[in-house]
């Protein structure tokens, strides 16, 4: 918001602060001093934003959990993997269900956590461009939303995205064939188009062709939630607590988690230790700006504690020592 302000600035000659007005008539003038004076889209906008919308859901709605409000805080990306919504392409195929760029990428991100702990206790992931009406243009999207509080998980079960589970061999599964080299290979892994050479050797050798690039640190994620890949690893320092924080929440509901990845390199499993889960209340030492809230050590999403561990165990075999001790 505040790189809009300031180009409302430069070129308007004033600085306009965007909010949502008590009345609807209210944020209509408030947007068209924004837009230009063009009332019709900023008619259309107030319309949608003061709409009254009924969320229900049977798991949520046979459920009584009290959670003090005063111990809550929030990480909100309203849109995150921005290039991709400017960019607009609504023609990019799947690669196993898995977009590599394109609207599919882009999504909304609301994690709320614990201010002492900075456990994430809930999230919320819009993917508002799902599919097409071909003969519309109009898209649907997909929420999916977890809850993690004092022994209480719960998530929206997601729609069937693949036949993958654990009964079934990976080649009646994608209708191919697997070789035995390919079989070999347990673990998939969803990462970004910019990692690092060494980090995407090792998973090469732990996870053979299983590896997808995708867009949109939020897509990676939920490519996890919804089960597409085992792990999204990402080695840089480039993702943000509100790029993170919602996924958290509903993998620790199912069972996983969000952890830091220079830190599990750097661990001993045999020491017993807790996985280095990441946190949301603790800013980075010495950093300024946005850098403040980076997760300075990577990460990994997984669904699979356990999984996570022998996935570890393979990577560093894997990877150079300077790697594993950075």
């Amino acid at each position: 918001m505040s790189l809009l302000m300031s180009w409302f600035a430069l070129t308007l000659g004033e600085k306009i602060t965007l909010r949502l007005c008590p009345t609807e008539k209210e944020t209509v003038e408030l947007l068209s001093k924004v837009l230009n004076g063009n009332t019709l889209a900023s008619e259309a906008l107030a319309k949608v934003v003061h709409q009254d919308v009924a969320f229900t859901d049977p798991t949520l709605d046979s459920l009584e959990v009290t959670i003090p409000h005063d111990i809550l805080g929030i990480w909100v990306d309203p849109i995150d993997s921005t290039y991709q919504y400017i960019k607009g392409s609504a023609d990019v195929k799947p690669n196993h269900g898995i977009f590599p760029s394109g609207l599919q990428c882009v999504t909304i991100l609301i994690g709320v956590y614990d201010i002492q702990t900075g456990v994430p206790l809930m999230g919320v992931i819009n993917q508002p461009f799902v599919s097409q009406d071909l003969s519309t243009l109009r898209w649907k999207g997909h929420c999916y939303w977890g809850l993690s509080y004092r022994g209480t998980n719960i998530y929206s079960l997601p729609p069937l995205i693949s036949k993958r589970n654990g009964s079934e061999p990976q080649g009646q599964l994608t209708g191919n064939t697997r070789s035995e080299e390919e079989s070999s290979h347990v673990f998939s892994a969803v990462i970004s188009t910019s990692e690092k050479e060494t980090i995407k050797a090792a998973l090469s050798r732990v996870c053979g062709d299983r590896i997808f690039r995708a867009a949109g640190a939020g897509y990676k994620s939920l490519c996890v939630v919804q089960g597409l890949v085992d792990v999204y690893i990402f080695s840089e320092d480039t993702t943000f607590k509100w790029d993170s924080c919602a996924a958290h929440a509903i993998l620790r509901a199912m069972g996983g988690g969000m952890v830091d990845l220079k830190e599990c390199l750097a661990r001993n499993p045999e020491r017993g230790l807790d996985l280095p889960q990441l946190v949301y209340h603790v800013e980075n030492v010495g950093a300024s700006g946005v850098d403040r809230w980076a997760n300075k050590g990577g990460l990994i999403a997984y669904r699979s504690s356990k999984q996570l561990e022998t996935f570890l165990s393979l990577l560093i075999q894997n990877l150079p020592p300077a790697d594993t001790h950075r």
